[in-house]
């Protein structure tokens, strides 16, 4: 069940510019591999909430540079995440062949089994 009482009632006193800068640092966060990509999905998905309220109604309207900031930002942390997660499955992958290379085994594939 999502968390309906985080969207409902009170406003917020989050700007439109603190969430660009703590998307950013998140971002770099994630680049730099010192935060594990699954709590920075948790970090995107309170962040992208937070970024509903704040251009929600009842909120003070956004000009289009800030909310293109916004929207950036959060696509900034987006691709930072994905980029991480697919150097661990090469970085992942890798391992997996030397394992395979040094333990002298080979799998066979589809042409050898025919033969």
């Amino acid at each position: 069940m999502e968390d309906r009482d985080d969207l409902d009632g009170a406003t917020t006193q989050t700007t439109a510019g603190g969430l660009v800068r703590l998307a950013s640092l998140i971002a770099g966060l994630a680049r730099e591999g010192v935060i594990d990509t699954r709590f920075g999905a948790k970090l995107m998905k309170r962040l992208d909430k937070e970024a509903r309220r704040v251009t929600g109604p009842g909120a003070t309207p956004l000009d289009e540079a800030e909310q293109a900031a916004l929207f950036g930002a959060l696509g900034e942390v987006d691709l930072a995440l994905r980029q991480c997660d697919a150097a661990s499955l090469v970085e992942a992958n890798a391992r997996l062949r030397e394992d395979e290379g040094t333990s002298g085994k080979r799998r066979k594939g589809k042409k050898d089994a025919d033969a």
